[in-house]
């Protein structure tokens, strides 16, 4: 093909009309057309690919921050549900007498204490709820509930301890501190499945 056309512009100067700066333009305006279109190629991929690095960065990222929200939820549930082995000292079970003052005193210090460290577990399990995914705030909506049962559990022995009462009904202490347990259990390895996959 290169012959022919070599020959072909060989051939036009020969006819009288020099064809080589009309074949010279041609080959400069196809190789420039090529050189275009590889030029817009690269662009394109390398676009393409720096989309797939900041979709990475921005997943890893991602992963990161629920992976530090998940562990802020566990710990500070841990720091409440060792509250259980603290209020089982504190409150005899099943109640044979009144508290004493002293006794009392150090009750109420550790149902403050209670309180604080659920209020702080509840704005962690919040945060883990907004994060997502789904299952996992549904978890972290579980801790929440069965915490909040504690409580109720834990107030209601404190305030049959105190009167010295030994109402007809426990409270449902050992359900829900065995629902903490559970549901503990339960977020930490939908949490761990999350960050694995994600």
């Amino acid at each position: 093909m290169n012959a022919m056309l070599v020959s072909l512009a060989t051939g036009a100067t020969d006819a009288g009309f020099d064809w080589t700066p009309a074949w010279t333009l041609g080959g400069v305006v196809v190789t420039g057309g090529f050189l275009l279109a590889g030029h817009g190629m690269v662009q394109r991929a390398t676009s393409r690919q720096a989309k797939i690095q900041a979709h990475r960065d921005l997943s890893k990222w991602h992963r990161e921050l629920r992976r530090q929200s998940y562990v802020d939820c566990i710990v500070t549930y841990e720091k409440l549900r060792d509250m259980i082995v603290l209020l089982s000292r504190a409150i005899p079970w099943p109640v044979s007498r009144n508290l004493t003052d002293e006794e009392a005193s150090q009750l109420d210090a550790l149902l403050v204490t209670l309180g604080e460290r659920y209020d702080e577990a509840f704005q962690k399990c919040q945060i883990v709820r907004l994060e997502g995914p789904g299952g996992v705030s549904d978890a972290a909506q579980r801790l929440i509930l069965a915490a909040a049962d504690f409580r109720e559990a834990a107030d209601g022995r404190a305030r049959a301890a105190r009167g010295g009462e030994r109402p007809a009904q426990p409270p449902a202490w050992n359900s829900s501190a065995e629902r903490m347990n559970d549901e503990l259990e339960a977020f930490i390895e939908l949490a761990r499945a999350v960050i694995a996959v994600d």
